[in-house]
Parts: C-alpha cells; structure tokens; sequence
C-alpha cells in the first residue's frame, strides 16, 4: 500500500494550493456530543472509467479485495482519522463502537490536468496538476431547539487541495494512482486538522442565523469557467445528457462552501460571536446523514439543517458571479472575477431583501472583484487551468464576504 504520512503530501503542495472552505459548528450544548465514524463515502454513480475510480478508489478497492459499495475508501480514512488526536478529542469520536452520532467523509471531486512546457533548447517538461475535493459531516444527536434561537447544528467541512508535479515525462498510470492517494490522504490531513481547531464551541446563543443558499453562475458561461464544467465532466466520464447539470451543481456547491468560509473569517475578524452561519446544503448531509440519523433517533426528530425563517431569526445569503474576463499585460496575463450577494428572508414564499434599515435595493448588495496573475510566454503556452480560475473565484468571495458583514449586523439587529 502507499504511504499516507501526510508529510510527503503537505511538503509537495504549492503555494496557495490548499485551500479550505470549514463553516464553524453550532452548537447548544457545552459539553461534546459523542460521535462515531459513519465512513467515507462517494457517489457510487461514479463511472468506473472517470479519473477519480480509475486513479484513487478502484487501486483501493483492488487492492483490498472490496466489492463497489461507495464506501471502500473508509478504511483508508479511519486509519489517518484516528491518528488525529485532537480531532478525536474534540470530536468526542468513540474509535469501539458506532455509538453517539455520525462523522463522515466524502470524496467530491479527483482529477488531474497536465501542462506541457516547450521551451526551445530544452526538454518538453510537463507539469500534472492532481486536483482532489474532501468534505467532512460532523453530526450533533438532535439538532433542535432549546428555546428561542438556541439550536444544536450540523457541521461540515470542504477541502481542496491540489497538487503540482514536474517530470520530464508523462506520468504512468502507477505515478498518477500513487499521487492521487497521497493528495487524498493529505486533503482527509489537513481537513481534521483544521476541523480539530474549529470544533471548539465559543457561541451559545446566536442572535441570528445565516445561510448561504446558492451561487448562481453567468448564463452563458463564460469562457473559463465553461472550461471548468468541460474539465470536471471529461474527468467523470459522464456520458449522460445531465452530465452539465450535474457538473454545474457541484461547481456551484464548491462555490457555496468557499463563500460560506469567507463570511465566517470576515465575522471573526470583526469578533462577531453573536451571528450564526450554518454550513452550506450538502447533499451527503442531507441525502444520508440526515437519513441515517432519524433513523437511530426516531422519524419525530426535528433535524435544523437550514435557516428556516418560519423556525427561527433565519436568513438566506444569495450570492452570484456576476463577470468573468481575462486582461494581458506584457507576460503577465489574469483572471478577473466579479461577484456580488445579498440578504433576504424568506417566510412561507414572501421574500424580503435585508437589511430593510436600508430603502435602496442596490445599496443592499455587497460587490467585489478578484483576480489570479499568472504568466504566459511564447514559449510558454500554460493556459487557464482550473486553480488559476478557482484562486480568482476565492479572491472575489473573500471581498463579497467582508462587503457583506454590515448587512449581516444590520439585519441581525432588527429583529
């Protein structure tokens, strides 16, 4: 098998290539809830011949002599899971029995793009940038009311790491299963580290909650991130007719997380500890989590997974990106993304843009630009690839997510 140690992933990583989107948990309680390791899970749709099955989980499944089920990468992620101390700690995570609620992991997304580099004088280097996408579920036992804006939540993480690799030659298929299980096992790394600092409470009474709901992208689709949908459908093998949809879900999904944790690092930075974000939809919390849990609970249990307006101080943060362009100076070419969001609530279908302290619907808005610079030379033709794309996304949530604060403290104090 191949070594996991996380120090021989986190080493070959690039600047700013890991990159986190992790929602703060919620909580009630101020003592931990006890929780099990539920497994790790993919989309058992998944095709056999997409990058993600043919690179990372059918060498697992092989190689362990496991039938396709959607979860034969668990064992793989207990092992790193529970060399995670502090994640266990403050997870409060039984490693003997499945008792107390469900964690779980999830791969999203594994593929690879490769960049040829022809420079005259030189051997044609290439340069393979692995791309693998984890989330994690941390589930609390009722997720209900106490009284009035008291509430135990769900939690959940999602990671991004990508990694680069320069050779001479093109990687095997051999090289390629092995980076791909050592970017996976150091993306499930970091993720518990990270989740590990995160799981410890500092709120026990939230004046409001938010949610991110959607991120809708440009119609039609800009180039760039046309490429990205084209990318990450070449990569799923997905023949299918849905095939687009599905890959602009999950992009947009992506894109949910990534906002959510830039409102949360704008909030505390400001030392808001009042205002409540809860993670973004995740189609594994709802899909299976959430399943799973009415049924060792009870088919009765209210389970808060959205910021329902009619059940609490809830509120809806839609966001878009609104522009997409490319600008060349010289050799240094960019991607500019533009994006903008606002608040609403949204009680029994009536929808009202917040805060309403504020008459001017368009100065309800927070708006913000983002760009990635790369360089580009005759000899060098690099190309947008999908980091590039994804780091000016990041860049114009981070600026949306502090535009947007005044808004968030001004609707929380009206109600």
């Amino acid at each position: 098998m191949v070594d996991w140690s996380r120090r021989s992933v986190v080493a070959g990583l690039s600047a700013g290539a890991l990159n986190l989107a992790c929602p703060q948990i919620i909580r009630a309680q101020t003592d931990p809830q006890q929780h099990f390791f539920a497994g790790c899970y993919y989309d058992t749709a998944m095709s056999d011949a997409s990058l993600a099955s043919k690179f990372l989980i059918l060498p697992v499944r092989n190689s362990l002599n496991l039938e396709k089920s959607g979860v034969e990468l668990s064992p793989m992620t207990k092992e790193i899971m529970f060399r995670h101390n502090d994640f266990c700690k403050y997870a409060n995570l039984n490693k003997q029995e499945d008792q107390g609620n469900p964690v779980a992991i999830s791969l999203t997304r594994a593929q690879h793009e490769i960049i040829t580099v022809a420079t005259p004088g030189l051997p044609t280097e290439y340069l393979t940038v692995v791309s693998v996408t984890v989330a994690l579920d941390v589930m609390t036992d009722k997720a209900a009311f106490r009284n009035n804006n008291r509430f135990e939540s769900l939690y959940c993480n999602l990671l991004v790491v990508n990694q680069v690799v320069q050779t001479r030659n093109k990687l095997s298929d051999a090289e390629l299963q092995k980076y791909y299980q050592k970017v996976f096992a150091g993306g499930v790394e970091e993720l518990l580290e990270r989740a590990g600092k995160k799981l410890v409470d500092r709120r026990e009474r939230a004046r409001a909650v938010f949610q991110v709901k959607n991120m809708v992208l440009p119609d039609p689709l800009p180039e760039d991130l046309a490429n990205l949908i084209t990318s990450g459908i070449e990569a799923s093998s997905d023949n299918s007719q849905e095939a687009k949809l599905n890959e602009l879900k999950k992009l947009s999904r992506e894109l949910q997380h990534i906002y959510s944790l830039m409102i949360l690092d704008a909030l505390d930075k400001q030392n808001i500890k009042d205002i409540a974000v809860l993670p973004p939809e995740s189609p594994w919390t709802e899909g299976r989590i959430v399943r799973l849990l009415r049924e060792r609970l009870g088919m009765n249990v209210d389970l808060v997974s959205q910021a329902d307006a009619s059940k609490m101080n809830g509120y809806e943060i839609r966001a878009g990106i609104t522009k997409v362009s490319r600008t060349k100076a010289g050799s240094n070419s960019q991607v500019d993304v533009s994006m903008a969001s606002r608040i609403v609530r949204n009680a029994d279908g009536k929808v009202d843009h917040m805060p309403t302290s504020i008459a001017d619907p368009l100065k309800k808005v927070a708006v913000a630009a983002g760009a990635r610079r790369y360089v580009e030379l005759p000899d060098f033709k690099r190309g947008v690839t999908r980091d590039i794309t994804m780091s000016s996304i990041r860049e114009a949530a981070r600026g949306t997510a502090v535009a947007l604060v005044p808004f968030i403290k001004a609707t929380a104090s009206e109600f």
